[in-house]
C-alpha cells in the first residue's frame, strides 16, 4: 500500500504539475465564467449578453475541461483510477452524443439545430455537475482542516443559502411587476429572496413571498432543490457526491458526515449513505404518485408532475412549503392528505437510524419466513433473532404518544358542543376546525398533531381568531419538541425529551441510574439533552422578546411564531409576511440555528476546547 502510494506521488510529480496546476486555474476561471453565463442566460428574462456569446462561452469551458481530463488520464500513473473518477462526465458526454444520433435520424427537418440546443443543454447539465463535484471536494478540504465539524457544517449551509438567495434574486426567478405591485426597493427584495433561501435550507416554511403566486417555475424549482438539499443535509449530499466521483472517504471525513447522521459506526457509514439515498427517492417517487390525483383541476400533465414532485418532497424534507397560498385548506378531507402527505412526514421525522433498524428487521423475518416455507433443509439454518435497538423503541414510543395524545387533546379543545355537535361535512367556505362534524374535527386534530412537529402543513386557518389559545399553546409546545434525532425535522427532538422524562422519574423514585427497556442511558447523554432543551427555550424566549418588542403584535403571535422557527415547522398565525426588517433579520437568524441545532451551533462558535486536567473538590447544593 506504501509503495503504491509512492508510486502515485512520484507519477504526480513527473507530469508536470506547473504545467497542470496552470491548466487547472484556466479551466476553473472558464467554469467560474460558464456558471454565470448559465446564471445569465437563465435567470434574465432578456439576456444582457448575446446569447450565442453565453453559450460559447460554457462550450469553450466544457472543451477545455474535457482536454485537462483527458491529459490526466494519459499522464496517470493508475489509469483506471482515473478515468472512474471522470466516470459522472464521460456517462454525460456519452448521454449527449446519444442524443445529437437520435435527433439525427428522427427528426426530418432541421436536425442540426436540435441537436444543437440538446447538446447545449447536456453540456450545462454537465456544469452544474461540475460544479457540485467541485463543491463536494471544497467541502472535504474544509473536513480535513483543523475546523470542527459542526464548523464544516455551519459554512457548507451558509454557502448554499448564499447561492440559493442569489438564484432567487435573479428577474426570471419571481414574477414580474412584483416590485412594482408590492413597492419594494431592490435590496429589500434581496432581503426577501435570502429569508426564503434560509427557510428552504432550513426546512422551515415561512415565507415573505407566496410561493406559488410570487416566484416563476424557475423560482420554484430553486426552492426545491434547496428544500431537497437542506433536508438531507450537506454532508449527506457531500458524501453521496463523493461516492459517486469514485473517492474514498478518510477517517475525518467520515466524522464529518457521522456528525450529520448522527451514527456511531464508520464502517456501516457508506451503506447508510446508499439507504437514505435510495429511501429518499422511493418515498418521495411513491408520495408523489399518490398526490398526482390531486392535482385533476390543473390542465397541465407537467404541472401536475411539478405539484406532486413539489409537495412530496416539502413533506418528506418536512419543510411545509406549498404551492397555494393557503397551503392545504383547499384539499381539507381528501384522502391524499392523509394518505400521502401524513406517511412522508411520519417517515422523514423518524429518522434514518431508525429506519434503517427497521428495515433490517423486515428483512431478517422476510428471511425466516421464506426459510420456514422452504423445502430445502439446507436454507433452515438457525434462527436469527435482531432486537431493535434502545434508540428505535425510545422514538417509536415517544412519536406514537406525541401523535395520539395530542389528537385527542385538539379535539377537546377545538370542540363547541353548541355549535357542532352532527356528524355533517366540512362546509367548502369552511376554514376552521370547529365548523366541521365530530369525524372532520377528528382528522384536523390528527394532522394537527403531525404537522405540528416541523412540518408546517396546515388544513385550517391558524390565525388567532380560528384557533383558540389553548390549541395555539398545544401546538407551541409540540414545535418546540420536534421530530426525531438525524431525521429532517427540527426542535430538540423526541429523544431529548424522552430522557428528560426518564431522568426526572428516576430522580423521583430515588433511583441512582436512568434506565429504559432493561438499558441504562449514560449520564452524559442526559447532560446534552438538558442543554439542548436549555440552549433551545432560551433561544425561542429571546426571539419572542425580539418580537415583541419590534413588532406590532401580542404575545400569542409572537410565541408562536419564535417556537416555529426556532423549531423549523413553518406554521404561522399570519405574523410573517408582516415583518417589519428587524423581525425578518430576527426570525432569519432563529430558523438558521434552529436547523443546524442549538448545540451543534455553540460548539461551533466555541470551538474546540482542551479538557480539563484537575477536577475540584465535590460538595453538594440544595434544591428546591
Amino acid at each position: 500500500m506504501a509503495d503504491a502510494t509512492a508510486l502515485k506521488i512520484k507519477t504526480v510529480t513527473n507530469g508536470q504539475p506547473r504545467v497542470l496546476r496552470i491548466a487547472s486555474i484556466i479551466v476553473s476561471i472558464l467554469a467560474l465564467a460558464a456558471m454565470v453565463s448559465i446564471a445569465l442566460e437563465f435567470g434574465f428574462v432578456t439576456p444582457p449578453l448575446p446569447e450565442a456569446l453565453l453559450v460559447s462561452v460554457q462550450v469553450v469551458a466544457i472543451v477545455a475541461y474535457v482536454c485537462l481530463r483527458v491529459y490526466q488520464i494519459v499522464r496517470a500513473g493508475f489509469r483506471w483510477e482515473a478515468i472512474r473518477s471522470c466516470m459522472p462526465d464521460f456517462v454525460l458526454l456519452a448521454i449527449a452524443g446519444l442524443v445529437i444520433v437520435f435527433v439525427q435520424v428522427e427528426a426530418s427537418h432541421q436536425p442540426i439545430i436540435k441537436a444543437s440546443a440538446l447538446y447545449v443543454g447536456v453540456m450545462q447539465a454537465l456544469l452544474l455537475t461540475r460544479l457540485l463535484i467541485a463543491g463536494v471536494r471544497l467541502n472535504l478540504a474544509l473536513s480535513q482542516s483543523h475546523l470542527h465539524p459542526a464548523r464544516v457544517m455551519a459554512l457548507a449551509f451558509c454557502a448554499l443559502i448564499l447561492l440559493g438567495g442569489l438564484a432567487l434574486s435573479l428577474p426570471k426567478a419571481t414574477n414580474p411587476g412584483l416590485l412594482e405591485s408590492s413597492g419594494m426597493c431592490v435590496y429589500e427584495h434581496i432581503l426577501n429572496c435570502m429569508f426564503t433561501a434560509i427557510s428552504a435550507c432550513c426546512v422551515t416554511g415561512l415565507a415573505i413571498y407566496d410561493t406559488g403566486q410570487d416566484f416563476t417555475l424557475f423560482g420554484q424549482i430553486v426552492i426545491l432543490i434547496l428544500i431537497q438539499a437542506g433536508g438531507l443535509g450537506i454532508m449527506i449530499f457531500g458524501g453521496v457526491f463523493g461516492l459517486l466521483a469514485g473517492r474514498q472517504l478518510s477517517l475525518k471525513q467520515s466524522l464529518v458526515l457521522q456528525d450529520s447522521l448522527s451514527h456511531r459506526t464508520i464502517g456501516q457509514l457508506r451503506s447508510m449513505v446508499a439507504f437514505v439515498v435510495i429511501l429518499t427517492i422511493v418515498a418521495e417517487a411513491v408520495g408523489a404518485a399518490a398526490l398526482y390525483p390531486l392535482w385533476s383541476h390543473l390542465d397541465s400533465v407537467w404541472l401536475r408532475i411539478f405539484y406532486s414532485v413539489f409537495h412530496a418532497v416539502s413533506a418528506f424534507c418536512n419543510a411545509g412549503f406549498a404551492l397555494q397560498s393557503d397551503s392545504l385548506i383547499p384539499y381539507r378531507g381528501a384522502w391524499q392528505v392523509y394518505g400521502a402527505i401524513v406517511p412522508l412526514i411520519v417517515v422523514g421525522g423518524l429518522g434514518f437510524p431508525v429506519l434503517s433498524d427497521l428495515w433490517q428487521l423486515a428483512k431478517l423475518r422476510l428471511q425466516r419466513f421464506l426459510a420456514s416455507i422452504s423445502r430445502n433443509p439446507a436454507h433452515r439454518g438457525p434462527a436469527k433473532r435482531r432486537v431493535l435497538s434502545l434508540h428505535t423503541r425510545l422514538v417509536l414510543l415517544a412519536s406514537g404518544v406525541l401523535i395520539f395524545v395530542p389528537t385527542l387533546l385538539f379535539f377537546i379543545l377545538e370542540s363547541d358542543p353548541l355549535l357542532s355537535s352532527g356528524p355533517g361535512t366540512v362546509p367548502p367556505e369552511s376554514q376552521k376546525m370547529v365548523d366541521g362534524g365530530v369525524m372532520d374535527r377528528l382528522l384536523d386534530s390528527f394532522f394537527l398533531s403531525i404537522t405540528c412537529r416541523t412540518a408546517g402543513f396546515n388544513t385550517v386557518e391558524m390565525n388567532v381568531d380560528s384557533m383558540t389559545s389553548s390549541s395555539h399553546f398545544l401546538a407551541s409546545l409540540l414545535m418546540f419538541i420536534g421530530g426525531s434525532p438525524a431525521s429532517t425535522a427540527g426542535g430538540v427532538k423526541t429523544i431529548g425529551i424522552a430522557v428528560l422524562i426518564l431522568g426526572v422519574t428516576a430522580t423521583l423514585q430515588g433511583r441512582k441510574r436512568i434506565e429504559a427497556f432493561g438499558r441504562t442511558i449514560p449520564e452524559d447523554v442526559v447532560r446534552r439533552a438538558a442543554a439542548v432543551v436549555f440552549v433551545m427555550f432560551g433561544l425561542a424566549s429571546l426571539s419572542t422578546l425580539l418580537l415583541c418588542s419590534l413588532e406590532d403584535c401580542s404575545l400569542r403571535e409572537a410565541l408562536f411564531e419564535s417556537v416555529s422557527a426556532c423549531g423549523t415547522v413553518g406554521l404561522s398565525t399570519g405574523l410573517t409576511p408582516h415583518l417589519t426588517l428587524g423581525g425578518r433579520i430576527v426570525i432569519m437568524v432563529v430558523m438558521f440555528a434552529g436547523r443546524l441545532g442549538p448545540l451543534t451551533l455553540l460548539v461551533a462558535l466555541a470551538g474546540r476546547r482542551k479538557a480539563a486536567q484537575y477536577e475540584y473538590a465535590m460538595e453538594s447544593v440544595v434544591i428546591g
